[in-house]
């Protein structure tokens, strides 16, 4: 199979910018357009044990975003010659990734993964593996940033 359509989650963290990478690597030499994507959390309130949407700017949220990826996506073309655009989704990282390039039919998945300890991913989760467990459809990529030891 060849890839012609890679989807790269995208939130600023060097994990994701070595995805980046990667998926712009992987597009060049196969031709293929990458699409940038980052995910914004739905905004929400805590009231002690009860969330509760907030009634917030959308435009706040997004203007960044979007500004940002407008830059990379720039990078991207103008440095690698690869065709790119992006994409902002609202939600959960992980599925909204999986659901956006199954809608969108993508090839490729690529996301970073931060390379926490054993704990430290399983109290606060991993998008990475969570891509990896709810893509049935779409193969995934997962580019690894380990932590350098002293």
């Amino acid at each position: 199979m060849s890839y012609t359509r890679i989807l790269v989650g995208y939130d600023g963290s060097e994990a994701s910018k070595k995805a980046v990478m990667k998926a712009v690597s992987l597009a060049r030499s196969l031709g293929a357009k990458v699409t940038v994507a980052t995910v914004l959390p739905p905004p929400v309130v805590f009231l002690g044990e009860l969330m509760v949407p907030e009634t917030v700017d959308i435009k706040s949220l997004e203007e960044p975003a979007k500004k940002e990826l407008e830059k990379l996506v720039t990078e991207i073309k103008e440095t690698n010659g690869v065709e790119a655009d992006y994409a902002i989704l609202m939600g959960d990282p992980a599925e909204e990734l999986v659901s956006y390039a199954e809608e969108n039919n993508y090839d490729l998945i690529v996301v970073g993964r931060r390379g926490r300890g054993g704990l430290e991913r399983l109290i606060l989760g991993s998008v990475s593996s969570k891509v990896i467990s709810i893509s049935k459809n779409v193969d995934v990529l997962v580019v690894e940033t380990r932590k350098e030891t002293k």
